[in-house]
């Protein structure tokens, strides 16, 4: 039997793909690491080469979705042709449309990280998503600044606070989903509404950008989302 060597990148990525279908499939807890090497053909030693745990696997599946986001968000802070706020609602629309491309790992990740025994591994993940991110919306609020759109003498930390509070709101966001029941559809999406109103207001005090000007979230996309997500109880988190 001839043995195929892989590249590092090419390994990884095929046990994080497998890894991810399992999850998906199987549930997160009825998926063991014998399971994804199995399925992959490959020895304990080489998983244990790319990744601590299956925990690790998680954090690096979120990660990797992450770099695609901000794959995608400096091909917009690098266009010369877009003012400011347009490249900031630009960038929201992307981060959407990424997560919404990726909505099974959202909802593994907010089933698995929300457990009171993973806070520290959720809490790790945020704050590695942050040192990628923003930076980038750093550079576009310090663009504001220049064209007089934006007023604030700390782009960087404006943009770092503007991520602390989206923390929050995801966190609230959340633990709504995970509390939802059938039939509360319309309560949750009119809370979502009031916290992204909310975020949105914080965004623009915080740049100094007149009222309505940040829009992070359609509306009508938002109920598209939220019915891929199924807030009744749906039957792939009753896996996990």
């Amino acid at each position: 039997m001839v043995r195929i060597v892989k590249g590092y990148e090419e390994r990884k990525n095929e046990l994080l793909d497998t890894a991810q279908q399992l999850f998906f499939s199987r549930g997160y807890s009825q998926t063991s690491v014998e399971n994804i090497i199995k399925e992959v053909g490959v020895s304990k030693g080489t998983f244990y080469y790319y990744f601590k745990s299956k925990e690790d696997m998680l954090d690096q599946l979120v990660k990797r979705m992450t770099s695609q986001i901000l794959k995608e968000v400096k091909k917009i802070t690098e266009r010369l042709d877009l003012d400011a706020l347009t490249k900031l609602n630009e960038a929201y629309i992307t981060i959407r449309k990424v997560k919404l491309e990726n909505i099974h790992l959202i909802k593994l990740y907010i089933k698995v990280l929300y457990k009171d025994e993973n806070i520290m591994l959720r809490h790790k993940i945020y704050m590695s998503n942050i040192e990628l991110l923003v930076p980038e919306f750093a550079k576009i609020i310090q663009q504001g600044v220049e064209e007089k759109v934006f007023n604030t003498p700390f782009p960087h930390k404006a943009a770092r606070i503007i991520f602390e509070l989206a923390q929050v709101l995801s966190d609230s966001t959340a633990k709504q989903l995970l509390g939802a029941r059938e039939g509360d559809a319309d309560t949750v999406i009119k809370k979502f509404e009031e916290e992204i109103e909310a975020y949105e207001d914080s965004i623009e005090r915080i740049i100094g950008v007149k009222k309505g000007s940040v829009n992070i979230v359609d509306r009508n996309i938002l109920k598209s989302a939220l019915s891929k997500f199924k807030v009744e109880e749906d039957k792939t988190l009753n896996l996990i």
